[in-house]
């Protein structure tokens, strides 16, 4: 029951994500693809870039893994695509994630 005395009712709530993943051999051309997708007006919380894979050889020395650009554009994939692949993206996926969630009370 709500607050009002009546029955809660089961609401179904769809949901999309889309993230477009780029992957970069260095980080100047990652960082200027995020650079770019600011200037086409992507924003930061929509945009993350990680390193994958760093390692060190048998003498120690670090080796640079790939880089990785996310950029959550559902509506702007197609943009968001483009623009990571003008700045030398080595792969480039657009991953759709839907969920449905149920409001209300359990019983």
């Amino acid at each position: 029951m709500d607050i009002r005395g009546n029955e809660a009712q089961e609401v179904n709530v769809p949901s999309e994500h889309v993230a477009v993943v780029a992957m970069f051999a260095d980080r100047e051309a990652a960082e200027t693809a995020v650079d770019a997708l600011l200037a086409q007006r992507f924003t930061d919380d929509q945009i993350s870039l990680v390193a994958r894979g760093a390692d060190t050889d048998e003498s120690g020395t670090f080796v640079p893994g790939g880089l990785m650009v996310t950029v959550t554009a559902k509506g702007r994939e197609d943009e968001a695509e483009r623009v990571l692949r003008q700045h030398e993206a080595r792969e480039v996926t657009t991953n759709r994630i839907g969920a449905t969630g149920k409001v209300g009370e359990e019983a």
